[in-house]
């Protein structure tokens, strides 16, 4: 009877053990939203943090640093755990790249170094959407902000109009504008 209940309680535990690895999984590359893809021993440059006063949101106290620092306050850890603004610019490398697939968190997480003996997290998407890494995909800054000929056209001639050009530099400005030089 003691074995029939060994065996159920072991095959109970291997099937949940199963089922907790299925939910974080180990990765050796990752391909994020910017197009580029991050494998185990990359750099990756951190832009500016997403905070109001510049600290990192996206880019955490991991490891040992975390666990000495916590208290039994779960935001004022959140808070002191976060990068300062002192880091922009650091570049991190890779250490591990883990995907997860819980009830409460459903993403991709690196554990990254910054040349000193305490690592990272970094969420990789929500720091790409807010720009804590460099290589972000910013739209206002990759989107030219070019006028077309006839908007020059009128500017020059609200120029010429309010006196500001002569006629002739009227003319030549028009001239190159139409010839686009």
């Amino acid at each position: 009877m003691k074995r029939n209940y060994l065996i159920v309680l072991i095959s109970i535990l291997s099937l949940y053990s199963i089922q907790a690895q299925k939910r974080v999984q180990k990765l050796d590359e990752y391909t994020a939203s910017n197009g580029i893809t991050y494998e185990v021993g990359d750099e990756i440059k951190l832009g500016r943090g997403s905070d109001t006063d510049g600290r990192f949101v996206y880019v955490n106290m991991a490891g040992w640093g975390a666990a000495l620092t916590a208290t039994n306050n779960a935001k004022y850890n959140a808070e002191q755990n976060r990068l300062g603004s002192t880091n922009s610019g650091l570049i991190v490398t890779v250490k591990k790249i883990k995907e997860y697939n819980k009830k409460r968190f459903k993403g991709v997480i690196f554990t990254v170094g910054g040349g000193n003996i305490t690592n990272y997290t970094l969420d990789i998407e929500n720091a790409i959407a807010t720009c804590e890494i460099d290589d972000c995909s910013e739209e206002n800054e990759t989107a030219p902000s070019s006028t077309d000929k006839y908007d020059q056209l009128a500017k020059l001639k609200e120029l010429f109009d309010s006196g500001v050009l002569t006629e002739e530099e009227f003319e030549s400005e028009k001239k190159k504008i139409l010839e686009g030089k």
